[in-house]
C-alpha cells in the first residue's frame, strides 16, 4: 500500500510538471521628461513712473518627470535684459518651489537676473499631472525714464535628466 501511494504521488508530481506552464512578464514604462508653460507671451505694462514692477505670479511652468533626478534650466536670449534697439531694461525672475519637497536646489528662489542660465535641480519624480510652479517677474524701481516702445526678450526653459 505504501508503494502504491508513493507511486501515485510521484505520478501526480510528474504529470503536474508535464502540464504546467510559466509566464514571464516584462513591462517597459515609457520615460517622461517634459516642461511646459501656461502662456507663451507675457505683455507687461511699464508706466514709466519709476515704480518697481513686481508680479509674483506672472506665469507658471509645469514639470512632468518619471525620473527622480533632473534639472530645469532658465536662460535669457539677452542676458536678463529687455531690448528695444540700443535701449534696454534689466529684469529679474524667480520661481516659487517652496511648496514641494522634491526640489534639491533652486537658483531662482529669489529674484535673479538671467545673465547666465540658472537651474532648479529636482530630486523626485512628479505625479502624472505634473507639478506647477509660479514664475515671478520684477523690474526694480528706476530714476530715469525708459525710451518709449516695445522691449523684448525670450526666456528658454529646458529640462534634462541628471
Amino acid at each position: 500500500m505504501k508503494k502504491f501511494f508513493a507511486i501515485l504521488i510521484v505520478g501526480l508530481l510528474a504529470s503536474t510538471a508535464a502540464w504546467g506552464a510559466t509566464i514571464g512578464i516584462t513591462v517597459n514604462a515609457a520615460s517622461k521628461l517634459d516642461v511646459s508653460v501656461d502662456q507663451s507671451t507675457w505683455t507687461i505694462a511699464l508706466d514709466n513712473s519709476g515704480t518697481a514692477i513686481d508680479v509674483a505670479n506672472q506665469g507658471a511652468f509645469t514639470v512632468k518627470s518619471s525620473k527622480s533626478a533632473y534639472t530645469v534650466s532658465f536662460a535669457s536670449g539677452n542676458n536678463g535684459t529687455l531690448i528695444n534697439g540700443s535701449n534696454s531694461i534689466p529684469y529679474k525672475v524667480k520661481v516659487d518651489t517652496a511648496s514641494w519637497s522634491g526640489v534639491a536646489t533652486n537658483n531662482l528662489s529669489s529674484y535673479t537676473q538671467l545673465t547666465a542660465a540658472k537651474t532648479i535641480v529636482f530630486q523626485s519624480r512628479t505625479p502624472t499631472a505634473g507639478k506647477t510652479f509660479a514664475i515671478g517677474f520684477n523690474i526694480e524701481a528706476y530714476t530715469d525714464y525708459y525710451v518709449d516702445g516695445a522691449y523684448t526678450d525670450t526666456i528658454t526653459i529646458s529640462i534634462a535628466s541628471n
